[in-house]
C-alpha cells in the first residue's frame, strides 16, 4: 500500500505544471508557460499608432434623381438606390457607385405615333420604367476637419432608360364601339455616355481601433461617417427618337464605412 501511494504522489507532482499551463491556455517549449504567443499579443495600450496615406471602404443609400430640358417631356424624377466602393491616397479619392431607381412616365406614346383617326398605335406596357446609372470619378478633398470632409468629384457616367412597349390595332364592334389589341411587344432602351459632377460631404460618426480587418493583416482604423452627395449628371440620347438630352440633378444620403492600415 505504501509503494502505490508512493507512485500516485509522484505522478500528481509530475503533472502540476501541466494543469498550470491548461489554466492560462498557452504553452511554451522553452518553459515559459502561460504567454502569449508574440503573433496574439495585443497592442500595447501607450504605443502611437501611425496612418497610411490609403483608405478603402463601401457605401450605401437611397436619394433622389430629377431630369431637366428634354428629358424632363418624358420622364418624371424618381427615388434612387445606391452602392459603392470608394478608395484614396492622401487627399486624392476614386470612387464608383451603382444608381438604381423607377421613373414614372409622363407620355405614353412618346413617339406620337398614330393612325389616321388619331389613335395611339403604340403605347407603354409598362407602369414605370427602370432608370440605371453608373459612374467613376476622381476627387481631391479640399477641407478636412475633426469630424466633417468636403470632397467635389468630377468623371464619367453611363444612363439608361428601359421598359417594355406593346404595339395597338384599332377596331369597330358590331355595337359600332371602338377598341383595341395588343400586337407585338418589346423592350426599348435609351442609354448615353456622359459625365457627372459631385460634391461628397463626409460627417464622421465614430472611429474605431480593430484588429480583425477585412483585408490584410494588422491593426485598422475603422470610420463610419454619413455621407450627403449632390450631384449633376448630363446625358444625350439623341441617337434615339424621340431625341431626349439634358441635364440630371439629384443627391444621396448613404453610410460610409472606411478601413485605414495603422502602424507603430
Amino acid at each position: 500500500m505504501n509503494h502505490l501511494i508512493h507512485h500516485l504522489a509522484a505522478a500528481l507532482l509530475a503533472i502540476m505544471p501541466v494543469l498550470a499551463t491548461a489554466q492560462t491556455g498557452y504553452a511554451s517549449l522553452d518553459g515559459n508557460a502561460g504567454q502569449k504567443p508574440a503573433s496574439q499579443k495585443s497592442t500595447p495600450a501607450d504605443a502611437i499608432l501611425v496612418s497610411s496615406d490609403y483608405d478603402y471602404g463601401i457605401y450605401l443609400g437611397a436619394g433622389g434623381v430629377f431630369p431637366t430640358s428634354r428629358t424632363a417631356d418624358y420622364f418624371k424624377g424618381c427615388a434612387v438606390f445606391q452602392i459603392g466602393l470608394t478608395g484614396s491616397y492622401d487627399n486624392f479619392r476614386l470612387k464608383t457607385d451603382v444608381h438604381f431607381g423607377q421613373p414614372s412616365f409622363k407620355q405614353s406614346n412618346m413617339w406620337d405615333v398614330k393612325d389616321a383617326q388619331g389613335h395611339d398605335l403604340l403605347h407603354n406596357s409598362n407602369a414605370d420604367a427602370s432608370y440605371l446609372g453608373w459612374s467613376a470619378q476622381v476627387g481631391y478633398t479640399v477641407w478636412q476637419g475633426n469630424r466633417v470632409a468636403v470632397t467635389p468629384n468630377v468623371g464619367c457616367y453611363y444612363s439608361k432608360y428601359s421598359w417594355d412597349v406593346d404595339s395597338l390595332k384599332w377596331g369597330v364592334d358590331e355595337q359600332g364601339k371602338e377598341f383595341y389589341q395588343k400586337g407585338k411587344t418589346w423592350k426599348e432602351k435609351k442609354h448615353s455616355w456622359g459625365f457627372i459632377a459631385s460634391v461628397d460631404i463626409d460627417i464622421q460618426l465614430s472611429s474605431t481601433v480593430t484588429a480583425t480587418p477585412f483585408l490584410g493583416n494588422g491593426d485598422k482604423r475603422f470610420t463610419s461617417s454619413l455621407r450627403i452627395s449632390p450631384f449633376i449628371t448630363y446625358a444625350n440620347y439623341s441617337k434615339h427618337t424621340p431625341v431626349m438630352k439634358g441635364c440630371t440633378v439629384g443627391f444621396t444620403v448613404s453610410y460610409l464605412g472606411l478601413l485605414r492600415s495603422l502602424s507603430m
